[in-house]
């Protein structure tokens, strides 16, 4: 899709497709095929080239969970979440068929949620060692392991800034869900809303600068409200009223706009705003539901 609406269709067939991260050429898009047979769930990870010639190339047999995927910097390999072992934990594939998966992980707690760093030399993730969800970083092989997080409450989601200076996690740990800046060795941990905190907080996004963070708040309502923040401190601001449920956020290359998903006029559908919040304008006007943005550089 355009930032004017004009729509493309990438995928056809019977399948239900999500997509993931673009690859770092954007020249292909990582996609998630879902099945079910026999009453079993399927998922299968699949590079799909955005030329729209060439067949999207399967990493994986289906299997009941292939997820969290996320890029190398130069796109030689990525990491997910996948149980070809009956228990979740991270994997390293190549964007290529036939070429067998690394298992960065061997914990049958479960490992989720891996995060490559922007230098491509470590992975965040989480394991759940101890019964609880913790942050942890390793070197891009699996080793030299290290935890990050102490506190026996769940702590997920590492997401890394563009210089890799810093992570944005969420926890419960004042039992609610918040999210805290913290450094690629534990310290420095902060709450990312400061006094601001107004209802369950997730769906951070960095901006390509890595100076701002946009997240969704989860009101009591069930509405949710898009802010931004700045990394370096100060107060969040609004980018959505908080009337509807507005979430999703994703950034522009040029770090100029965000594609975001509401559902303030009956369907759930994609909306654009500049980065400061103004210009709110619908994109999908389709009937079903149209979410999951992801940004592509202009071809």
């Amino acid at each position: 899709m355009s930032p004017e609406g004009v729509e493309t269709q990438l995928t056809r067939g019977e399948e239900d497709m999500y997509p993931g991260p673009l690859s770092p050429d954007g020249k292909s898009l990582l996609v998630i095929s879902a099945t079910e047979e026999d009453g079993l769930h399927r998922q299968q990870m699949r590079v799909l080239p955005l030329d729209g010639k060439s067949p999207a190339v399967p990493l994986h047999p289906p299997r009941a969970r292939a997820r969290n995927a996320s890029w190398a910097p130069d796109g030689t390999w990525l990491v997910a979440e996948s149980d070809a072992e009956g228990f979740s934990d991270v994997v390293r594939l190549e964007p290529r068929e036939g070429v067998p998966e690394v298992r960065l992980t061997q914990v049958p707690q479960g490992c989720f949620e891996p995060a490559v760093s922007p230098d491509g030399k470590e992975v965040a993730f989480v394991c759940s060692r101890e019964g609880d969800p913790e942050v942890y970083v390793a070197n891009a092989d699996g080793s030299g392991e290290r935890r990050l997080t102490f506190f026996h409450h769940e702590d997920r989601t590492p997401k890394w800034s563009p210089d890799g200076k810093w992570l944005v996690i969420v926890s419960d740990r004042e039992r609610k869900d918040r999210l805290y800046f913290l450094r690629p060795d534990g310290s420095d941990l902060r709450a990312v809303s400061g006094e601001s905190f107004e209802g369950d907080e997730r769906e951070a996004a960095w901006s390509p600068d890595g100076q701002r963070l946009v997240y969704v708040s989860r009101l009591p309502d069930g509405n949710a409200r898009i802010w931004m923040v700045p990394v370096a401190g100060g107060a969040p601001v609004a980018l959505t009223d908080g009337k509807h449920r507005d979430d999703m956020p994703a950034w522009s290359p040029d770090g100029k706009y965000l594609a975001f998903v509401s559902e303030r006029q009956g369907d759930t559908d994609v909306y654009l705003m500049r980065a400061n919040g103004s210009g709110q304008t619908r994109l999908t006007t389709a009937k079903g539901p149209d979410w999951l943005p992801r940004w592509a550089p202009t071809r």
